[in-house]
């Protein structure tokens, strides 16, 4: 059987544990290292590595963890608990709840959904900018009867230049062992795209961003690669955390040729090698995703 993502979204199996199990079974592996690049697949292999596989290992967070990290809802009341910076947010459980929008200044709110994955595969985007009330208990029902689920969000002003993002790996004792920070220099889609091209950036210049990822790592009890999004926002200069992925992301290549090798540093953690710590970095290295990077500078050309 192919592996798991090699067919076509469309026709591609859910994942699950009994799928991974066959796949392993028919893969004619004896052993091998599991690195899930997924939130769906993250969570069936911390479920297949609670099991206590000696063949095939893998260092993920806690499904815990996992279950805050990934739901949009849940990291909202974690940071609320914690009292770090975070976009105003409120959870939606019913259209009652959307009777007004809430006041803002300079920007607008949106549908953010809490389940990322699903939610752009249905929906084609990351979030549903909403102009009224109307409007919001329009799309709301929409997601609903989608049988999914949002919280609604301010969404923070400025320029796409002020999102940074802090990546890194934590070991299976609970220490961080590596930050890498970088910054967005520019965006596609608008708003709620990816980034484009980026630049390492030292980490005395989100200071602030590290301090609110060493509390939720913490407070989740979190182990394995991750990478923290934020946005500084200009209003009151705060480095406010806008998600965290709980695995591998897009632009891991581009840390560990700046020298944050994460993938090795989970490798050598599943066989129970011992991880150093990971003090220096290449400052300033740039990448570029070529083929969104050419619709992202579209409208600078033209200006």
């Amino acid at each position: 059987a192919p592996l798991p993502g090699t067919q076509p979204l469309a026709s591609a199996p859910k994942p699950s544990l009994d799928l991974l199990e066959r796949v392993l079974r028919e893969s004619g592996l004896s052993q091998a290292y599991l690195c899930a690049c997924s939130d769906d697949w993250n969570k069936v292999v911390a479920e297949f590595v609670d099991r206590g596989s000696t063949q095939f290992i893998s260092v993920v967070p806690p499904r815990a963890a996992l279950d805050t990290l990934q739901n949009k809802a849940h990291l909202a009341q974690l940071l609320q608990r914690l009292g770090v910076p975070m976009p105003n947010t409120r959870l939606i459980e019913s259209p009652t709840d959307v009777s007004e929008l809430p006041p803002s200044s300079e920007t607008f709110y949106f549908l953010k959904p809490t389940d990322s994955q699903s939610f752009l595969a249905r929906f084609g985007t990351k979030g549903l900018r909403v102009r009224s009330v109307d409007e919001a208990r329009r799309r709301l029902d929409e997601v609903l009867a989608a049988g999914m689920s949002v919280v609604l969000q301010e969404y923070i002003p400025g320029s796409f230049a002020e999102h940074y993002f802090v990546d890194g790996y934590v070991d299976r004792g609970g220490t961080i062992k590596a930050l890498f920070p970088r910054r967005r220099l520019r965006i596609y889609p608008p708003d709620f795209g990816n980034s484009t091209f980026m630049v390492s950036v030292p980490l005395a210049e989100v200071a602030g961003a590290v301090d609110t990822v060493r509390k939720v790592l913490a407070a989740t009890a979190y182990r394995g690669i991750f990478s923290a999004e934020f946005k500084r926002d200009p209003r009151d200069g705060l480095f406010k955390l806008l998600e965290v992925n709980a695995r591998p992301w897009w632009f891991i290549d581009f840390a560990v040729r700046a020298g944050v090798d994460v993938c090795r540093m989970a490798y050598d953690d599943a066989l129970g090698r011992p991880v150093p710590q990971l003090d220096h970095y290449r400052v300033g290295a740039k990448c570029i995703y070529p083929y969104y990077d050419f619709f992202a500078m579209q409208p600078l050309v033209k200006q």
